[in-house]
C-alpha cells in the first residue's frame, strides 16, 4: 500500500514540476505488454482457489517464469536510469527467490510487528504461503529476503525486502525521467 502512495505523489509532483505530461513525447517504453502478462501470472496463482488445486505445488515454478517476462521487460529498457536501478533491486529479488526454490524469505518477527498474524499463522503451518516462506537457518540470503519494515506506518507498510526498496527509488527515477521535458533548443 505505501508502495502505490509513494508512487501516486511521485507522479503528482513530476506531472506538477514537468507542468503537464508533453515530456513524453517521443518516449518509448518497450514491451509493455510483458508486465501485464507477468502480473497477471502472479494474479492466477497468488490466490485461495489457485493454492487449494490440484495445481498448487508447481506455483514456485509459475511465479520464477513470472519474474522473468518481468526481468525481460526491464532489459528491454535499461535505456532509462530509473528502469536500471530498479533492475538492480529486482536482480536482488531474483537471486534471492531463486536460491530459495522460488520462495522470498519472510521474517516473522516483523510480520509481528505490523499485525499480519493471518500470514504467520500461514507459514507456521504450511512452512511457504504463495511466493513466502518461512525465513531461517534453512533458507539462503536472509538479508536480502523480507525483512525491513516501518512499524509506525502502519497499516500502509508491509514488510520489504533490499531489492523492493531499490525497485520503489528506481520507479520514482523513472517517473520523472519519463515526465521530464527535454531541454530548450538554444541556437549558439
Amino acid at each position: 500500500m505505501i508502495e502505490i502512495i509513494v508512487l501516486a505523489s511521485v507522479f503528482i509532483i513530476a506531472l506538477v514540476k514537468n507542468k503537464g505530461v508533453s515530456g513524453i513525447k517521443n518516449k518509448e517504453v518497450k514491451a509493455v505488454y510483458l508486465i501485464f502478462i507477468g502480473f497477471l501470472m502472479q494474479l492466477l496463482i497468488f490466490n485461495e482457489k489457485f493454492s487449494n488445486s490440484l495445481f498448487s505445488s508447481v506455483t514456485p515454478i509459475f511465479y520464477v517464469v513470472s519474474l522473468f517476462i518481468l526481468l525481460a521487460f526491464l532489459l528491454l529498457n535499461l535505456h532509462y536510469k530509473g528502469i536500471l536501478i530498479a533492475m538492480i533491486g529486482f536482480s536482488l529479488n531474483l537471486l534471492v527467490i531463486l536460491v530459495n526454490k522460488g520462495f522470498m524469505p519472510q521474517n516473522l518477527s516483523k510480520l509481528e510487528l505490523i499485525g499480519e498474524h493471518a500470514k504467520i499463522a500461514l507459514l507456521q503451518q504450511y512452512g511457504t504461503f504463495y511466493n513466502a516462506t518461512v525465513m531461517s537457518e534453512k533458507t539462503h540470503l536472509n538479508f536480502l529476503g523480507d525483512n525491513i519494515t516501518a512499524q509506525s506506518l502502519n497499516p500502509f507498510v508491509g514488510v520489504y525486502s533490499i531489492g523492493d526498496i531499490i525497485i520503489l527509488l528506481g520507479l520514482c527515477v523513472f517517473i520523472f525521467e519519463f515526465l521530464k521535458k527535454p531541454a530548450p533548443f538554444k541556437l549558439s
